[in-house]
């Protein structure tokens, strides 16, 4: 069917009626734009214009102000994310009743309690007493879920946060993305991402990437309405939120916003699940193992308790299935077995990968206080094993504050202080230098009642457009304009950017970029006397030093030329070759633009070799320049000989490494680097990559990663995007990153400063710490009590710890220890060791030594409390009476040291390594520790003090309250006496062999099969769009063993 047909069709039809009234979903849907429906629609609401008088906006001046915009946010709603709705407490809460092993115990605490109360003489307490635990540990875990999910979604409305330039009465002005209305005439450029639906207006060589939206991969040319209706299967006039600028500039008019645009329709239907992060699945193999231990030592608990008392009734003057088939035998086995699940709770640590999620949510929120705006949580982690950064310079390395410093025109080179004297210059040089700049740019720097400017878009155009100020030439009079025909705007290959203008009653063409590059095109230059000059080898040499000299004096080199066009002003000028606009040009002038190194670069650079980790700069400005700044920033050293590989250009590092080739791997088609062993001379000395274009940075960083290494790479530019996704980690710049260059990092820096990348290497490395820190405390508390149950069980005929006192236990070895000791904050020791290998073990032979060294002394501690004759400790047998005669006394006794020596443990276990021997220092840097140790000991006593039946513990003397504190404390002097072995002694134990886990069997393993699925284990994800994009699966190789 025929547009026009189309058109006929639906013409005054419910679509158009729904357009009048503001609703413009049918005009954004894919099909109707596929089949010029939606050109049709536009066409009968009076195109452009019809827009216009629905929205009561001027085009041209956009929305009048503060007041129009909020009539029009009311009228057509806000622009406000899908926030993902949170969880609510009671549904976290029936989550954690998911838990098999909770289910079952609730099932043996229900039949444990009718047995009691129809025996009678309280044989109901310890069912009901379990159900009180159970229902403790659910409230506290599913309480620290909530407040952690609403901790993520703080910070996810963080990510969603950006900015935009729009036209207001006129006036371009910056306004956050949640303030666009409809109506808004909203300018883009290169590396933006629509967050609304628009209408395209005006711009020049506009391409879009519309593959995240229609799963198309080609590039989408785009022109105005008028020109679409001409050619309906060409150009498209629809831009489409979620879909990226991949060329070009230009200007939209916005026609939906928030929930209604196509982005946020699709948001609706998507479903994402948690993913679990590297670390996470490692340590589900340590749980795996765990677990398996757990089990066996549960069943074998169980069925030596039940042999022992099948042994005592068969040694019974009485009839063995009369003493069987009764009340108290019944109620025994079930308490058998209900210690038996306990032991399995304990013992299967599901929780582990949680404490990574814990020390997560922790981490991310406090590195958004310093400057890193985490994207992935999996790149929190893998920033502790980094050992190389591949880094821009311009505002990471430098204040990307743009001064010009020196300028060459008219034969003369003018120094800093003499820049004033080009205000003598005659007006005719003047104007076009001006006109050169000032056309030939996108900035928008806003000049204060101060005389000061502030520095918006790129700051290199903002120092010349506040150069040309001083001249005498306000931007005001030549942007925005209509006299600008045509932008090529600069790219990489290129190194220039064009602009094709109506100045002056002629046709100007006004190229800007790379000197090297501007110069290569010129055939003249402007004399001393104002005059147009043929170039001669002579000036070319001359020109090239002078551009050398600035580049030596770390200042970043540009070039302007123009040339005139003899064209009609209603020619077609989007259809000149570029080849011929490229030639025959004049040299106007060399400029040299100062941009100050960071004063804290240099010292964080001396950080980073001292933790192991190499530092590469990545620039498109000249070797020369390059180098300066390297050696400000101590990248390099200030000796004037460097090896041959230590400063390169993009394109001999290209050439010598032969580029990128495709090869197979599983199944899959990959890049590599096509000399590796090249690459791998070079990468030794390698420092500065000088003149690089967005393909060297990807070279790099597929050659390093090719070499095992694990890198965060640094950009802020569109075509940095493929970097940065090759990248272990990417770092974006949140002030002048584009949204595309957003989109593809990890992390975002929200100053631009080099200096916050160590901040999120220290974090990085401490979130390993603190995993590691909890593992060997949850180790100790897992061998201790195994092995003394198993113990007890065989030699008392009884588990020394009842089902509610391993309940107990449990919540102090899980919930309560992750939070205590996977929040403690990094120290700056961290950063003077190396990064963590990618074949490093989790548990290593340092933690291997701290376990084993605690759980011999505590079992033999607890083995002295169970086996002495009770005058040793002068155990009141009095007590037994009202306990079924068990020995009451000495396992409350049991059960207070226990406690007491993990909590101290806990403090022991803060140490990793042989350096600090002292437990307690730093300690009040977390006082979330010492707040979750004292409520352990405030419950613990309360439990001893008035637990009674209930929690089946008696009264202990002052003698033995002291006699536990003793052997608890005594714990860390054993601790400190452990950490001066050497650690050597342990290398060769490796219990935990750590295999990857493949994701999608993540539900098959002991803690999910006994306990709860992964995916409601592991807690929530950041940016779930972003982690569906990068495939987790090679997240995991950084862990990889």
């Amino acid at each position: 069917m025929s547009r026009v047909n189309l058109i006929e069709k639906n013409s005054d039809s419910e679509l158009v009626r729904q357009g009048e009234d503001g609703d413009f979903r049918n005009l954004f849907k894919l099909d109707n734009i596929r089949d010029g429906v939606s050109l049709g629609l536009i066409e009968q609401l009076g195109g452009e214009k019809g827009f216009s008088k629905i929205f009561e906006v001027d085009l041209k001046k956009g929305v009048l102000d503060e007041e129009q915009a909020s009539i029009l946010r009311n009228r057509f709603g806000a622009n406000l994310p899908i926030i993902k709705e949170l969880t609510p407490l009671w549904k976290l809460i029936v989550e954690c009743l998911g838990d098999t092993m909770l289910q079952i115990l609730i099932v043996a605490a229900i039949v444990s309690t009718i047995l009691g109360i129809i025996e009678g003489e309280g044989g109901q307490y310890e069912g009901m007493t379990i159900f009180l635990a159970i229902f403790l540990i659910i409230g506290i875990t599913a309480g620290n879920n909530y407040a952690k999910e609403r901790q993520f979604a703080k910070l996810q409305s963080k990510l969603d946060e950006g900015h935009v330039q729009v036209k207001r009465g006129g006036n371009v002005v910056t306004i956050s993305n949640k303030d666009i209305v409809v109506g808004d005439v909203l300018l883009f450029q290169l590396g933006d991402i629509f967050n609304v639906d628009g209408l395209y207006l005006s711009g020049s060589e506009v391409k879009i990437d519309e593959s995240a939206m229609t799963g198309e991969s080609d590039e989408m040319s785009k022109a105005s309405f008028e020109v679409c209706q001409k050619d309906p299967h060409g150009k498209s006039p629809f831009l489409l939120s979620g879909t990226k600028v991949n060329e070009g500039t230009g200007v939209m008019l916005v026609l939906q916003v928030g929930d209604r645009t196509v982005q946020n329709e699709m948001k609706k239907l998507g479903q994402s699940e948690n993913t679990p992060t590297p670390l996470q699945v490692k340590l589900e193999a340590v749980a795996e193992t765990i677990g398996k231990v757990g089990v066996v030592v549960a069943i074998l608990t169980f069925t030596i308790l039940l042999i022992r008392l099948f042994i005592e009734y068969g040694t019974n003057d009485f009839p063995f299935w009369d003493q069987v088939w009764n009340m108290d035998c019944l109620q025994k086995i079930l308490q058998f077995f209900m210690i038996g699940v306990t032991i399995i709770v304990v013992a299967v640590p599901e929780g582990l990968p949680l404490a990574v999620t814990i020390t997560l949510a922790f981490s991310v929120n406090k590195m958004k206080d310093e400057q890193n705006l985490v994207k992935t949580l999996a790149s929190c982690e893998i920033m502790g094993g980094v050992n190389n950064i591949c880094s821009d310079k311009t505002g990471t390395l430098t204040l990307n504050t743009m001064q010009l410093n020196a300028f060459y025109c008219q034969e003369v080179n003018y120094k800093d202080y003499q820049l004033p004297q080009i205000k003598n210059l005659e007006k005719q040089y003047l104007d076009l230098l001006a006109a050169s700049n000032l056309y030939n740019s996108s900035a928008y720097p806003k000049k204060g009642y101060n005389g000061k400017f502030e520095q918006i878009g790129n700051k290199t155009e903002c120092a010349l457009i506040e150069f040309c100020d001083m001249l005498g030439y306000q931007l005001s009079s030549y942007r925005p304009s209509d006299n600008i025909l045509r932008i090529i705007p600069l790219n990489s290959k290129r190194k220039m950017m064009i602009s094709i203008v109506h100045h002056n009653n002629k046709i100007y063409l006004f190229s800007k970029g790379a000197p090297e590059m501007v110069l290569k095109k010129c055939t003249k230059y402007i004399n001393s006397k104002g005059e147009e000059e043929k170039l001669t080898p002579q000036d070319t040499s001359k020109i090239l030093s002078i551009i050398e000299e600035y580049a030596g004096q770390a200042l970043r080199t540009l070039g302007n030329a123009y040339k005139i066009l003899n064209y009609h002003l209603e020619y077609d000028f989007d259809s000149i070759p570029e080849e011929y606009l490229l030639s025959d040009l004049t040299l106007i002038n060399i400029a040299g633009i100062k941009d100050p190194v960071r004063p804290d670069v240099p010292s964080a650079i001396q950080q980073c070799y001292r933790s192991g980790i190499i530092v590469r700069m990545v620039t498109g400005d000249n070797i020369n320049t390059a180098k300066a700044i390297a050696r400000d920033c101590k990248i390099i050293g200030a000796d004037s000989e460097l090896h041959e590989y230590e400063a390169m250009e993009g394109s001999q590092f290209r050439q010598l490494t032969g580029g990128l080739i495709k090869v197979i791997k599983n199944k899959e088609e990959v890049q590599e680097v096509k000399d590796l062993q090249k690459f791998q001379e070079i990468a030794v000395h390698l420092k500065v990559l000088a003149r690089a274009t967005p393909e060297d940075k990807f070279i790099l960083a597929t050659g390093l990663k090719q070499l095992d290494n694990v890198i965060a790479v640094t950009g802020d530019g569109t075509n940095d995007a493929p970097a940065l996704r090759k990248a272990d980690v990417g770092f974006a710049m949140g002030i002048t990153g584009t949204d595309v260059c957003k989109d593809a990092a990890d992390i975002i820096l929200l100053d631009d400063n080099f200096s916050s990348i160590i901040t999120a290497c220290k974090w990085g490395r401490n979130i390993y710490n603190c995993i590691r820190k909890f593992i060997q405390f949850q180790l100790t508390v897992n061998v201790v009590a195994l092995f003394m149950s198993v113990l007890g069980a065989a030699v008392t005929k009884e588990a020394p710890l009842t089902s509610i006192q391993m309940l107990w236990v449990n919540l102090i070895m899980d919930t309560f220890a992750s939070l205590a000791l996977a929040t403690e904050p990094p120290s700056d020791r961290l950063l003077n060791r190396k990064p963590y290998g990618k074949r490093e073990s989790i548990v290593n032979s340092i933690m291997y030594r701290t376990v084993i060294g605690a759980s011999l002394y505590q079992i033999v501690i607890l083995c002295l409390i169970l086996f002495v004759p009770n005058s040793i400790f002068d155990f009141d047998t009095e007590f037994n009476k009202d306990y079924d005669n068990r020995p009451i006394q000495r396992l409350t006794m049991f059960f207070q040291t226990f406690v007491l020596m993990q909590i101290c443990n806990s403090i022991s276990c803060r140490k990793l390594d042989e350096v600090s021997l002292n437990p307690f220092s730093g300690l009040f840097n977390n006082l979330l520790f010492w707040l979750i140790n004292f409520i352990e000991v405030l419950v613990q006593y309360l439990l001893i003090l008035f637990g009674g039946k209930f929690a089946v513990v008696c009264e202990l003397t002052v003698w033995q309250h002291l006699f536990c504190w003793i052997f608890a404390l005594g714990g860390m002097i054993v601790a400190i006496i452990v950490r001066t072995l050497p650690s050597k002694w342990f290398n060769g134990i490796n219990i935990f062999a750590e295999e990857e886990i493949e994701e999608e069997k993540l539900d098959e393993t002991i803690a999910s099969k006994l306990r709860r699925k992964s995916s409601v284990r592991y807690g929530s994800v950041l940016d779930e769009n972003h982690e569906n994009k990068r495939s987790v699966q090679k997240r995991l190789s950084i862990f990889k063993e």
